[in-house]
């Protein structure tokens, strides 16, 4: 049955585009990340929205390190900087993972992702473009960092505002989505 990646719902045999967010449906079931389960991409590695190391990743041959302890294995990510973590590094708040960096629980729970892109570069002129009209903006990749994959939620980098801007940057960078269409702004 197809379904919408964005949103995840599910249409019957023959619709081709979701009428909510446009975006082409794919076939077979919407996967779920076994710990908080959001939608996740089939390739991903690790959930993008709670950081968790995914379980077929775990049982698989990738031998996922922890960049602090770089003798431990990994059991997720950071949400914001995508940095790998251990059991004794890692940070978690109300069920997301975070690095040792305090001003990453910080940004993840007051500031929002506004909109996310596939490259660094086009992340920044979003950024550069919010804060010329005077809305502060920080620009996070999740990329994975150790095994330099281009693809998926391993690839999201996103522009985030401060929560109580993130109507006024919605209506800016809506105002120019004609002109960049590709990007995904968020709500």
């Amino acid at each position: 049955m197809p379904y919408c990646r964005e949103c995840g719902y599910e249409y019957v045999v023959g619709a081709t585009v979701c009428p909510d967010c446009r975006t082409t449906l794919v076939a077979g079931e919407p996967i779920r990340c076994e710990s908080c389960d959001e939608l996740i991409e089939e390739e991903a590695t690790f959930c993008p929205h709670c950081g968790v190391l995914l379980g077929w990743s775990a049982e698989g041959s990738m031998d996922i390190r922890c960049e602090t302890h770089k003798e431990d294995e990994a059991t997720g990510r950071c949400v914001v900087c995508g940095k790998t973590v251990c059991v004794s590094c890692a940070v978690t708040k109300q069920g997301r993972m975070f690095c040792s960096n305090d001003e990453h629980v910080k940004m993840a729970f007051d500031w929002v992702a506004i909109c996310s892109t596939s490259t660094q570069y086009e992340a920044e002129m979003i950024k550069a473009n919010l804060e010329s009209a005077g809305i502060p903006a920080t620009v996070f990749s999740q990329s994975d960092r150790m095994y330099f994959t281009t693809v998926g939620d391993l690839a999201v980098t996103e522009v985030m505002v401060p929560k109580d801007e993130a109507e006024e940057a919605a209506r800016y960078l809506a105002a120019t989505e004609k002109k960049q269409p590709e990007r995904h702004i968020h709500v």
